[in-house]
């Protein structure tokens, strides 16, 4: 009996042994898990939280946004950011960009979504289709809510003419602001940039040219239509276009002078453009690589939220 209970006190202190030194190793691996934790947040915080939570600052001061209207723009970052393929971080410098250009809160939550579709469309930096669109917007005196209608024509644009986002960024701020001025609308204008892109024109000269153009027109007192035909039916179009425009727009005024088919066609489908960046942008979201990239802007979310 002696023996016995011997024999279980020895094999109870040797199981109860073994027992602390697994607790102890679990508690080893619990605080190493706590501790990679700890350092996850961490980076997270400072790698994702951080960055967007001043960029959205940033917005804030330049806006002039109130705390609920500040909150709406930070939701909307973020849902914008975790179903689309562009991040919240993305989102916040879109916001960013757009306050510099005046657009107060409510315009700018009116904007963004179209200039998202645009840039995805035209697969240009989404900052600067904020600005390019914004800049139209204000030249042509439209309201934010237009911005689908600037974006539909920019993508209809990029898409059938030897134009794209760049050359439209660079001639439109040349000229907009003029032909917004004579009651031009942004389809007139886009689809003469479109005519004078196709015949090789470079995007400044383009923008130039026609603001030369438009001015003499209204010093003149005569119409691009009228002054387009005086040229058509002189004996010499050059000549008379340089009369008219002088030597720096005359071949502007020449080309769309042999063009005005062309130019009206592309004016045509340039009206009827709407939906275009929309249905441009599910394309392009379309197949495994748009797959990553919302997978990418939807962990960017969760991101966020583990780090705030």
């Amino acid at each position: 009996m002696g023996k016995s209970v011997g024999y279980l006190t020895v094999m109870f202190g040797a199981d109860l042994k073994g027992f602390e030194k697994a607790m102890k190793k679990a508690q080893r691996s619990i605080g190493k898990f706590g501790a990679s934790m700890k350092r996850t947040g961490a980076n997270l915080t400072r790698n994702v939280t951080l960055p967007i939570e001043q960029s959205m600052l940033k917005v804030k001061a330049v806006s002039g946004a109130t705390a609920t209207e500040f909150k709406e723009l930070q939701n909307s970052a973020r849902e914008l950011g975790a179903s689309t393929m562009f991040t919240a971080s993305q989102v916040a410098d879109l916001q960013f960009e757009l306050a510099k250009l005046g657009f107060d809160p409510e315009e700018i939550d009116k904007a963004q979504a179209s200039i998202l579709a645009l840039s995805q469309a035209t697969t240009h930096d989404l900052a600067e289709s904020g600005e390019i669109v914004a800049a139209t917007l204000n030249s042509f005196n439209m309201e934010a809510s237009e911005s689908a209608r600037v974006a539909d024509v920019f993508a209809l644009a990029s898409s059938n003419a030897a134009i794209d986002m760049e050359k439209l960024a660079a001639s439109m701020p040349k000229v907009g602001a003029i032909a917004g001025a004579l009651n031009m609308d942004v389809e007139k204008l886009t689809a003469q940039m479109m005519t004078l892109a196709d015949r090789g024109m470079e995007a400044s000269t383009m923008g130039t040219s026609l603001r030369k153009i438009f001015i003499d027109l209204s010093a003149k007192g005569i119409s691009l239509e009228d002054a387009l035909n005086a040229i058509n039916t002189a004996i010499d179009p050059v000549t008379k276009a340089t009369e008219l425009f002088g030597n720096r727009a005359a071949a502007a005024a020449v080309i769309l002078a042999k063009n005005t088919k062309a130019t009206s066609d592309y004016e045509a489908e340039l009206r009827n453009a709407g939906g275009t960046a929309i249905k441009m942008a599910s394309i392009m979201d379309s197949g495994v690589s748009g797959s990553l990239r919302r997978l990418r802007s939807a962990s960017e979310d969760v991101a966020i939220e583990l780090g705030g």
